[in-house]
């Protein structure tokens, strides 16, 4: 007779759970929050700011 076998000596690792914290006190952030929602100017792709950042690192290396 066949017998579905699981892997009983396989481990599983708990999950983690990053926290990100900052230094920002609750009007501080509320004030953030207002800026962003009522922003009116462009905003820019995450290809612009990688773009400049290399531009950036290949001044740095010259």
């Amino acid at each position: 007779m066949l017998k579905n076998k699981k892997n009983p000596t396989k481990k599983t690792a708990p999950k983690m759970i990053a926290v990100i914290k900052n230094g920002h006190t609750d009007a501080e952030l509320d004030d953030m929050e207002e800026s962003w929602a009522n922003h009116q100017g462009p905003y820019m792709t995450l290809a612009e700011v990688l773009a400049i950042e290399k531009a950036k690192q290949a001044q740095l290396t010259q």
